[in-house]
């Protein structure tokens, strides 16, 4: 097991009085304009959270008609003392808050919750519940550490907890958080109420990478693969990885094999009955969409499958009441019986997929956008520029978050936008 590290969250606490944690861990108090995070281009990150706040989990149980569901060009315009177009408590349509963030042209703006220096990033992120005193959680990569940041704008941010890790991704679920580390195959978990303890929940072969783990029925399921060799180009393919599970209430496990054999996997996603998948054999043609029935690693069946042109890859998916995926340059969808496979909407370099009952939602890499798109089709419809690249990305029944890249032009941050 890793050794924890403590050192740094007593010196925070002991100075917290006469600098505050944020000044000490270089992290800025939460901004509360609507100005989207500025920056460039850049690499790595996936989908954060399970449980329901993320694309590892199913969405989360909102109301079946919410303010997302009206379109800016279907605002009114003015009641009384309203101005639907730029009111930022009444959004488009009357009771539509914007959490905090502008209403321009009766559409929701970014709110940047934190910002990051010094020698932490901005990777996974999860939302710890619907609440609006809940919290964002988030991962600091070389950093080592785990942060909360409240959710309202000018919140506070706090680190729960310092490993010895390159901690990336997370998933948060039954009350607890689960980790995983960029350089290696363990597990994390940190259980959110009571007592602190990060136990290693299993370990398995190769990196843990970029992908976030996935939680369902008591178990943890997670991919590794292996890093690039270092005569490889920067950009040669990602080596093939393996699928992993592990039951969630044990510690110092080995993982089982869910998927033993060599083969791309764009991400992983769960439904609270199946874990879902993308693959490609490695010099295959057809971008595979499995599942598996939640519990014990057992024999996977097919759902859907898509043919892949060039050096594509598959990418990530999110499943609500259909599948969604990745292939190339477009998001597809399917119901969970394969049937009614097809494009649900075309996308330019898409990726950090998630849906809730209304929408699917992905980061534009081509775009520098946030776009979403109806569940039953229909043309993308932009939510939000991004200069700076998305690493992840989470959600609750009003907002989605997401994690930036950091640049030499902007620090990374942790963003939220009104759905």
């Amino acid at each position: 097991m890793r050794r924890i590290e403590w050192t740094c969250l007593a010196v925070c606490a002991a100075l917290s009085t006469a600098l505050g944690c944020n000044a000490i861990w270089g992290i800025s108090e939460g901004e509360g304009g609507g100005a989207p995070a500025a920056g460039g281009a850049g690499s790595a990150g996936g989908a954060g959270g399970a449980g329901g706040n993320g694309a590892g989990g199913p969405p989360p149980e909102c109301p079946s008609e919410p303010f997302t569901g009206r379109a800016p060009g279907a605002c009114q315009q003015a009641d009384g003392d309203h101005d639907y177009l730029s009111d930022p408590e009444n959004c488009c349509v009357p009771g539509r808050s914007c959490l905090g963030g502008a209403c321009e042209g009766g559409q929701c703006q970014p709110v940047v919750l934190t910002t990051i220096t010094d020698d932490h990033e901005a990777l996974g992120i999860a939302v710890e519940g619907d609440r609006d005193d809940a919290r964002v959680l988030w991962a600091s990569g070389y950093g080592s550490t785990i942060f909360a940041t409240e959710k309202a704008a000018f919140g506070a941010t706090e680190p729960l907890v310092v490993l010895d890790s390159i901690v990336s991704m997370l998933a948060h679920a039954d009350g607890s958080l689960f980790i995983t580390d960029w350089s290696a195959s363990e597990v994390y978990r940190i259980p959110l109420e009571g007592n602190i303890t990060v136990p290693t929940v299993a370990s398995a072969e190769g990196e843990a990478r970029s992908r976030a783990p996935v939680v369902g029925n008591g178990w943890v399921y997670w991919i590794t693969g292996s890093s690039q060799e270092p005569y490889q180009e920067a950009d040669a393919p990602q080596a093939p990885q393996h699928i992993w599970a592990a039951r969630v209430d044990q510690t110092d496990q080995a993982g089982l094999p869910v998927l033993d054999r060599h083969t791309y996997v764009g991400g992983l996603a769960q439904d609270g009955t199946h874990l879902y998948w993308t693959e490609l054999e490695p010099g295959g043609e057809q971008s595979t969409v499995r599942r598996m029935a939640l519990g014990e690693p057992s024999t996977p069946e097919t759902v859907a499958s898509t043919r892949v042109e060039g050096d594509e890859l598959p990418g990530e998916i999110a499943v609500g009441e259909r599948i969604y995926w990745i292939v190339g340059g477009n998001i597809h969808a399917a119901n969970k019986d394969g049937s009614g496979a097809g494009v649900l909407a075309p996308a330019d370099y898409p990726a950090r997929l998630l849906t809730d009952s209304t929408f699917v939602y992905w980061y534009s890499g081509g775009d520098n956008q946030l776009q979403r798109v109806r569940t039953s089709g229909g043309a993308p419809e932009p939510l939000a520029d991004s200069a700076a690249y998305v690493r992840s990305l989470a959600q609750d029944c009003r907002a989605l978050y997401w994690t930036t890249w950091a640049t030499e032009e902007a620090p990374a941050s942790v963003i939220k936008l009104a759905k």
